[in-house]
């Protein structure tokens, strides 16, 4: 039976265990989630020179940084995902590739602030084909006994990425200017795009399983509505959201932060900010997935617990960053939140695998970063900018620690909502196994 053929509804899971082509696609697929973190974030570091370049402000920037992604991603994410529900998925996630690591390169030529926001437009509508296909594959490669692991592992790409950003940015910047840095950005995606394309094989839909599954799509609006009727994953749902509004508040302006506040210029920052994501960032990351699927063996409500507990630990974390006086103290409350915070990423997905049914995976996925982005990557860089310049004339440079502390407060209420969408989880996953 072919796995793109859309006539096919059930296929008995065959997979014992994964082999050599699960893992190498794992690590494929993590290596271009690197390159979208790479291209979605290096404009993280370079806000405070282009705001100089362009003579713009934060509310701007924060547009710019966050928005100028996340509307074309919104507008395309849906869509491309049914699509992947149906399709070839490894295809699709390479040509998204391409087009999201030349749009991140055009914006090393663009030569005013309208250039710029259009090509991180065309960032978004590459980065719409990257992670629902890509989750919805390693899915089919792991079985679910060993799928927040692999999702954790695979979630090492915003990791490495945001570390290649903070490296690349900050010292690219530093020695050669900003334009450049968008441009060494760019260039690795198109020999990945390669290299997934040739040597990568697509997984066949539902072979995971340890049953016979139904693969075949299903209606939007009956897909809709099962999703909406699922408690777990809507409660999940809005913890992502809060979660993500912490990610990316504090990793868009993490770096004029520490620039502002702390005096450091971009190589500087750079540095701190790429050792510490890629040190804290990758044992979190992995930590965390392997305990979500150690203790869920013994109560499968800790595959989310893990989630929400990491999540309320960034809190303080959040807090010793943005109000200590001392760089040191400061660089340990981010290392606090670049460990906790990104644990619940995979564990999480993976289960709004669990609680969907095979040929929504896909779609479910897109929905659950769709929703959590608009509000975390697209209301978070942009409420924080707005905050900044609102208050600056009243708590001048020091505003930046004010307007940054609000993701304490939401990452403290996504981690309490996963410790409540807990509590659904074995019913949800019992619906989606009926037929």
């Amino acid at each position: 039976m072919s796995a793109l053929d859309p006539t096919a509804e059930k296929v008995q899971g065959v997979m014992s265990k994964p082999g050599a082509a699960a893992y190498y696609g794992l690590a494929i697929l993590t290596v271009i989630y690197s390159l979208n973190f790479l291209d979605r974030t290096v404009i993280n570091i370079l806000i405070d020179p282009i705001k100089q370049t362009y003579h713009l402000s934060d509310k701007v920037m924060g547009f710019i940084s966050g928005f100028g992604f996340v509307i074309m991603y919104s507008i395309l994410a849906a869509p491309v995902a049914r699509w992947a529900d149906r399709g070839n998925r490894r295809n699709l996630i390479t040509w998204g590739l391409v087009i999201w690591s030349g749009m991140t390169a055009l914006g090393g030529v663009a030569r005013n602030a309208v250039q710029l926001t259009l090509s991180r437009f065309g960032v978004g509508v590459g980065e719409a084909a990257g992670t629902a296909p890509s989750t919805s594959m390693i899915s089919d490669f792991f079985p679910g006994d060993r799928r927040s692991t692999a999702m954790a592992m695979y979630q090492l790409g915003p990791v490495i990425g945001g570390s290649l950003g903070a490296f690349i940015g900050g010292w690219v910047n530093h020695h050669y200017g900003w334009h450049d840095a968008f441009l060494v950005a760019g260039a690795p995606g198109l020999l990945v795009a390669l290299i997934l394309r040739f040597t990568v094989r697509e997984p066949l839909r539902g072979s995971s399983e340890r049953t016979v599954v139904n693969t075949s799509q299903q209606k939007f609006f009956k897909t809709l509505r099962f999703i909406w009727q699922q408690r777990c994953y809507m409660v999940v749902l809005f913890g992502f959201c809060f979660t993500t509004f912490t990610q990316f508040g504090v990793g868009t302006w993490a770096a004029p932060f520490l620039g502002r506040i702390h005096h450091l210029n971009t190589a500087q920052i750079g540095t701190y900010i790429g050792t510490i994501r890629a040190a804290a960032g990758f044992s979190g990351t992995l930590a965390g997935g392997y305990l979500s699927d150690w203790a869920g063996r013994r109560d499968i409500r800790w595959k989310i617990y893990v989630s929400g507990i990491c999540s309320v630990l960034a809190c303080p974390g959040v807090l010793l960053f943005v109000f200590s006086h001392s760089l040191l103290w400061c660089l340990v409350g981010f290392t606090i939140v670049s460990a906790a915070s990104p644990v619940h990423v995979g564990p999480i997905v993976a289960v709004s695998h669990s609680v969907v049914r095979v040929g929504m995976r896909a779609f479910a996925t897109s929905i659950l970063y769709l929703i959590s982005e608009l509000i975390g990557l697209g209301l978070g860089p942009l409420l924080i900018g707005v905050f900044n310049d609102h208050y600056a004339h009243r708590l001048g440079v020091g505003v930046i620690r004010y307007s940054m502390a609000t993701a304490a407060l939401t990452t403290l209420f996504g981690g309490l909502l996963f410790c409540l969408a807990a509590q659904f989880l074995r019913r949800d996953m019992e619906r989606a196994a009926s037929e």
